[in-house]
């Protein structure tokens, strides 16, 4: 969750205004502060590499008659320098509070335009409006490119390859895992973020930059809940809760894989007990699965196990909601869902914020097979 305050918490639960604004840096420091931002939208989604895109329109009068529309490389705003970090400000009564909903690297201008006035003679610029758009920094480690092949020994802390490979911080969010074999990160278009996202796979989860900037694993494990989204008379849920789908409920998984000389490693896991063993009425439903970290029966028999795991243990679906306004919620996120039918548990895959007073989340809920 974004930071905040035990109070900000309760405010949301109730009745509230929010507005929202925008500070502007170039590297270090921030050149334009409170700046009024219109026509916005933020669109965050675990499943992308760049996790988070947004868009928006600045609005600045201008004090001295100068303009902020960006020329090229020149410009507080140019998308060759600029940052920006919207803030959602919450009112209620006399409370008033900020959440920085993040900081994020200016890919384009799409337009631009200024309102002019004349005064004694001379025409001076009143106001500007510039329209961003803008990824979350992940876009940082996509544009830094490996220049020859880089190579990580087996054995050495997943948490200190990410560090080594990204520069930015890093909050070990989960428990560290050793790099299992002798991995060569591409030298490609995209390698260093491709090398990222495998490394937060190899903690059992995604690896994500956060609000406060730094880079963390979102487990694939469904926690305990950390928020509440209001529905109220409003809202909406698309629940497919009735809906079973057994094609991706696998009772057998069938690993191959080659050891460090090249010789081949297999493995098998099955349900052999229960209402899914493949002994009963479900049949068998296999999966094969390899991996090139797997270098060892050990680690195969150990992986093809996790993978059966996964499938038995629950099956995976999205509820799409619209609700209130939650600036705290993050992506990867444990939420729960008050003013429903029934309890409503599950990880936050998917964030639209804009204007509107609702948002819209996507929650991917496990329902029990076992």
């Amino acid at each position: 969750m974004r930071q905040h305050s035990d109070e900000l918490v309760d405010v949301l639960s109730g009745s509230f205004e929010r507005e929202l604004s925008v500070n502007v840096f170039n590297g270090s420091d921030r050149v334009l502060e409170d700046v009024r931002f219109e026509s916005w939208q933020l669109d965050a989604d675990l499943e992308r590499g760049i996790c988070t895109q947004g868009s928006g329109t600045i609005v600045h009068s201008s004090v001295d008659g100068s303009s902020l529309v960006p020329v090229g490389t020149v410009g507080v705003l140019s998308p060759f320098r600029a940052r920006v970090e919207p803030v959602m400000t919450i009112r209620a009564g006399g409370f008033m509070e900020s959440v920085s909903l993040g900081t994020f690297r200016v890919g384009s201008v799409p337009f631009a335009s200024d309102s002019v006035v004349t005064y004694d003679g001379r025409e001076m610029v009143s106001a500007s409006r510039v329209g961003v758009k803008f990824d979350s920094l992940e876009a940082d480690v996509e544009r830094w490119g490996f220049q020859s092949p880089e190579q990580s020994r087996a054995g050495v802390s997943a948490f200190g390859e990410l560090r080594r490979l990204t520069g930015m911080a890093v909050e070990e969010t989960v428990a560290d895992a050793l790099v299992p074999a002798l991995k060569v990160w591409e030298a490609k278009q995209g390698g260093r973020l491709d090398a990222v996202l495998e490394l937060g796979r190899v903690l059992g989860g995604s690896a994500v930059v956060n609000s406060r900037g730094a880079w963390e694993i979102i487990p694939d494990v469904i926690g305990a809940p950390v928020a509440t989204l209001r529905l109220g008379a409003e809202g909406t849920v698309i629940d497919v809760a009735d809906e079973i789908d057994t094609d991706t409920v696998y009772n057998e998984v069938v690993g191959t894989f080659e050891d460090a000389k090249g010789k081949p490693i297999f493995a098998v896991a099955r349900v052999n007990t229960g209402p899914l063993s493949v002994d009963g009425p479900y049949g068998v439903n296999t999966r094969y699965w390899s991996s090139d970290l797997v270098k060892t029966q050990a680690q195969a028999n150990s992986g093809v196990q996790s993978i059966l795991d996964q499938s038995v243990g629950s099956q995976q679906y999205d509820v799409q909601i619209q609700c209130h306004v939650n600036p705290l919620l993050e992506i990867g996120d444990v939420a729960q869902l008050s003013d429903w039918k029934r309890p409503l548990v599950g990880q936050v895959r998917k964030i639209s914020l804009s204007n509107s007073p609702l948002m819209s989340v996507t929650l991917r809920v496990a329902r029990s097979l076992t």
